[in-house]
């Protein structure tokens, strides 16, 4: 390691110098840097403007005019001196999931730190360095350009960007990011971040009600929730990416077969690092470290060519953010040393797909954590209370939770013994499933048994491990662990934003359900006990992969919504509209417009692929079938099952070119089950014979760039 930066092995097996840090400090030294926080701020503007920001922040009052330009002017300094020369507002349009070019999650145009010289005479005004306040807290652009299912129109198209004060902003390149949300000119929301403040909020409101019912932590004054994310993807040479259409344009293959040696023998996770790829994720933990995201971990995952980074978690909406400021720096910095991140959850057939864990929990300001054990009465009575209410929204709102993680992406990984199914259910531990058995039997709320077991490994060079209260079980799609619950079903390609939202949502329910009936005089244990009793079958603690879950779960009457279109059904419900409106997240109208979309951006990521698929098929597949038959001419014994096989290609393409002529056009549900349960089939079939032709194809002749290839050219 220099101290200027690092050499990258490139792929083509040369090496670049890639400047990552300087003379004067590493990436710990350097941290923090270019992110306007609390400290920035209280080094920079007077102490009373500070203390009124987040006084506001707290209440969600407005910044009054005066204070507004006061920081206006506070940032537009620290920004100079870090050598920024723009700003942007940095919002988060409802683009969906979908892989292609690093998710495509996030919304942004560069303004210049210019303004005319208003007090000159001249006709033609002069220009000056300047940033007036207005323009730090809101923006105005064109809200029908951007996914809205109706809620904006060519002729009606006004929508503002709005800064999220609770999220920092930083410096990244020569850009101030102002983190913020959108909406329309008539306030509807048509963004991912503006449902995670809303629910943000209710979290709180519910919280501090349910409290106050319990006659806990009266001093609590605000309820936070908190997320922490794991990131997988898959990286690859970049100049074998340009030549894969199907990489290009959907951000997964479409067709190819796995290599003799794939993820076997578990020889890949946590393994040493390839060379090129610990330069990236040291460039992209440099350039994460520098606007304040903690980003601790780095490290090879189960398949090859897969990896996981992941921060310390901070408040879910801050949190969010810079999972997509991630996703942006492993873009540019895969580019600059000749690689390209995958982020969709299925880029390779047959081997393991990537997800987006969301670690999710919920705390007070005075300490107080929902999803905590404890060791004292009092926190384990919160914490058997908060897991009745956590029952009580993933049961009611099962649908709501699957929707959130349904895309077309997603499909392909969830279920496939990588990741959990499609089944939504919660895992506290089978101790606290026994525990929760012995409250609805008429047992105290107290008695949970949360000490830490001393694990002896057996040699003297090695001290006693203290494990998990409870174990671990990775087939779970929400299971606990330790202080908080990992949301493992979101998909890699997604925003942790809407999940996260999700989460709250109905969690926010939950405690306002379990509230009334303590507001109402039921006595607390009576009414954990009954919410317990009455959504008990959303508890599992077995095997999520075994063939007898499904079953199980359709007799306890939990919902397996197994594709995009049977989720996506479901979450315009009226259970769903009213749940929405009581909580202030969604008016029925925003409701309709998001299910709209989740059609809208199924069938057109399953049109682009199914084009793409027939472009490679034509252009490349066939014409390298031709020219491979040729060489048995004169020895046709030789050519075995290849003129069936090349033969039938060219059958089901044909098959699949007729089903795409009668996508039907009475709406987009109607269309997106056509795709899903006719066209969907249709590709698979010729994905299977065109692999089976690809071990038949001469190796020289095959036209795309190989899964071996892909997966271990750059390992140098």
């Amino acid at each position: 390691m220099d101290k200027e930066g690092s050499w990258a092995a490139l792929p083509n097996g040369s090496r670049q110098f890639v400047a990552g840090g300087c003379a004067s400090g590493d990436m710990l030294t350097k941290a923090q840097t270019n992110i306007y926080d609390d400290r920035a701020m209280a080094a920079t503007m007077p102490a009373d403007v500070h203390e009124r920001f987040k006084e506001c922040l707290k209440s969600g009052a407005p910044t009054s005019p005066a204070d507004q330009k006061v920081l206006a002017d506070a940032i537009f300094k620290w920004a100079r001196k870090l050598g920024a020369t723009s700003f942007a507002h940095w919002f988060f349009p409802l683009r969906g999931g979908g892989g292609a070019i690093g998710g495509s999650v996030s919304g942004l145009k560069y303004d210049a730190f210019v303004d005319l010289q208003w007090s000159s005479d001249s006709a033609i005004k002069p220009f000056e360095e300047a940033f007036p306040a207005d323009r730090l807290f809101v923006g105005e652009t064109d809200g029908s350009s951007f996914p809205n299912g109706g809620l904006r129109v060519t002729h009606a198209a006004a929508a503002f960007t709005t800064w999220d004060r609770g999220s920092p902003l930083f410096v990244h390149g020569d850009t101030l990011y102002i983190p913020c949300a959108f909406v329309t000119h008539l306030g509807t929301c048509i963004d991912q971040k503006t449902p995670l403040l809303r629910s943000s909020d209710a979290i709180s409101r519910q919280g501090l009600r349910l409290l106050k019912a319990m006659k806990r932590d009266q001093n609590a004054s605000c309820i936070y929730n908190y997320l922490g994310w794991e990131q997988e993807f898959f990286v690859v040479p970049a100049a074998l990416y340009k030549k894969r259409p199907d990489l290009i344009n959907c951000g997964r293959t479409l067709i190819g077969k796995l290599p003799e040696k794939n993820q076997q023998g578990e020889l890949h996770y946590f393994n040493t690092l390839p060379p090129s790829v610990k330069t990236l994720l040291d460039n992209i933990q440099a350039k994460m470290f520098l606007v304040g995201n903690p980003m601790i971990v780095k490290h090879n995952e189960v398949a090859p060519a897969q990896h996981e980074m992941s921060p310390i978690f901070c408040v879910s909406n801050a949190s969010a953010d810079s999972n997509v400021l991630f996703m942006q720096v492993a873009a540019e910095e895969a580019e600059k040393l000749g690689l390209h991140v995958l982020f969709h959850e299925k880029p390779f057939k047959g081997i393991n797909g990537s997800g987006k864990h969301c670690n999710w929990s919920v705390g007070t300001d005075t300490g107080s954590n929902f999803f905590a054990p404890g060791k004292t009465d009092a926190s384990s009575e919160l914490y058997v209370t908060a897991l009745a209410c956590l029952a009580y929204g993933l049961r009611q709102y099962n649908e709501l939770v699957r929707c959130t993680v349904a895309h077309a992406g997603n499909d392909h990984r969830l279920g496939a013994q990588e990741a959990p199914p499609a089944i939504i259910s919660l895992y506290p531990g089978q101790g606290f499933e026994a525990h929760v058995d012995s409250i609805i039997a008429g047992g105290p709320l107290v008695g949970y048994n949360a000490e830490k077991k001393i694990v002896n490994p057996g040699t003297r060079n090695t001290m006693g491990v203290p494990s998990g209260v409870e174990d671990r079980n990775r087939t779970a799609p929400f299971p606990h662990c330790g202080n908080r619950f990992e949301f493992r079903a979101v998909g890699s390609s997604q925003g942790c934003a809407m999940p996260v939202a999700i989460c709250n949502t109905m969690f926010a329910a939950g405690m306002a359900h379990l509230s009334g009936l303590l507001e109402g005089g039921m006595p607390l244990r009576d009414a954990v006990a009954k919410v317990y009793r009455e959504n008990r079958e959303i508890i599992f603690t077995g095997n999520g992969y075994s063939k007898e879950w499904p079953k199980e779960a359709a007799k306890r009457g939990l919902p397996n919504l197994n594709t995009t279109p049977l989720a996506a059904q479901q979450f315009s419900s009226y259970k769903n509209k009213s749940v929405f409106k009581e909580m202030g997240i969604f008016e029925p109208e925003e409701v309709d417009a998001r299910a709209e979309l989740m059609f809208e951006d199924y069938n057109c990521l399953l049109g682009i692929e199914a084009q793409t698929m027939i472009r490679m098929v034509e252009t490349g597949i066939l014409p390298a079938c031709a020219k491979d038959l040729s060489n048995y001419k004169d020895a046709p014994e030789l050519a075995g099952e290849r003129p069936t096989v090349y033969k039938s290609i060219v059958s089901e393409l044909a098959r699949l070119k007729e089903l795409l002529t009668k996508i039907p056009h009475g709406g987009v549900e109607d269309e997106a089950f056509y795709y899903c349960e006719t066209v969907k089939p249709a590709m698979e079939a010729v994905r299977d014979l065109v692999d089976k032709a690809e071990g038949l194809i001469e190796a020289d002749l095959y036209p795309y760039p190989t899964y071996e290839a892909l997966c271990y050219s750059h390992w140098v």
